[in-house]
């Protein structure tokens, strides 16, 4: 019943963020201005980039106890793979994959280092509440404006912007580039779920350094873990590694899909930690290499143990 209850209160809470946020960016309202605009100062890359360090540290602190719930319930770009995945993912299951941490270290440090110099253009398309925002501005509004609603004259809040980011808003390449990354972004988690999350956006990264070491995590209780792989085969972040029993806390954005279909109730979202020091499964590959790799070891000490034949003759 719990399990039941994060899934669903996560995919309301994103949809209600998702909804609310659309319509503060496309169409103007009273009511709805001022939740679009205090949504949009929340999302994160956008608070470092203004030097909103209040906001930075709330997330880092939330992460720190929740794990990456930003990523599942706030980020728009989230919702939007989710969707994708759901969609065009439904024959298909997901297997682990190693994390690319040298592809994720290098974008977030490109990310840095063109914050800090001032190249705001990258950050832009990279971000994934500005590429949102741009979409929303460039695609959705003038559809809106064909079919008469009234939208704000601008966005409520572009922490990111610039003369050339507003040069190219509107402009043909700026909507072509905002369309093209938004492709890709549904083409790839169509077949691969959330991997552009985690390993491309330098927001997930950085929470990512702050997550592994959550207080709630995703557990895997190895006593009752049958290895039936239905967590691993439903984990959009591809993040279940039943080798060893671990979920990688650095990548996991707590969708909650993998404990509401554990059929042995064998793994939770807890602050506890129930894992063997030696794992029940491991690939036939790395139990040979290790008993052969024993063996050797132990040959010449059983050599010098053992006493000659001679002596038994005698």
């Amino acid at each position: 019943m719990i399990n039941k209850a994060l899934r669903i209160g996560r995919i309301i809470i994103s949809l209600t963020v998702f909804i609310l946020l659309t319509a503060g960016l496309t169409v103007a309202s009273a009511a709805i201005d001022p939740i679009a605009a205090w949504i949009s100062r929340i999302q994160l890359l956008p608070a470092v980039a203004t030097f909103s360090i209040g906001v930075f540290v709330v997330w880092l602190i939330i992460t720190l106890v929740l794990g990456r719930v930003y990523c599942s319930s706030v980020c728009p770009i989230g919702l939007i793979q989710d969707a994708s995945a759901r969609l065009f993912h439904r024959q298909k299951i997901y297997r682990y994959r190693k994390p690319f941490s040298p592809l994720r270290h290098t974008v977030l440090a490109v990310t840095v280092v063109c914050l800090m110099t001032g190249l705001i253009a990258v950050p832009a398309f990279v971000d994934p509440y500005t590429l949102y925002l741009r979409f929303c501005s460039d695609c959705i509004v003038p559809v809106a404006n064909a079919l008469g609603s009234a939208h704000p004259a601008s966005p409520p809040y572009d922490p990111l912007d610039t003369p050339l980011t507003r040069a190219m808003a509107g402009s043909a390449l700026g909507i072509a580039l905002t369309l093209m990354v938004m492709a890709v972004i549904i083409l790839v988690s169509a077949r691969s779920g959330r991997l552009i999350c985690s390993t491309v956006c330098p927001v997930g990264t950085t929470l990512g350094f702050v997550s592994r070491f959550a207080i709630f995590q995703i557990d895997i209780d190895t006593d009752k873990c049958i290895q039936c792989r239905r967590c691993a085969d439903v984990c959009k972040a591809e993040c279940i590694d039943l080798n060893d029993h671990v979920v990688d806390g650095s990548r996991c954005v707590n969708c909650f899909d993998c404990i509401n279909v554990c059929p042995n109730d064998a793994i939770h979202y807890t602050t506890r930690r129930k894992q063997l020091s030696i794992p029940l499964m491991q690939s036939v590959k790395n139990i040979n290499s290790k008993t052969e790799a024993t063996l050797d070891t132990a040959a010449p000490e059983c050599d010098k143990a053992s006493p000659p034949h001679e002596n038994y003759l005698r």
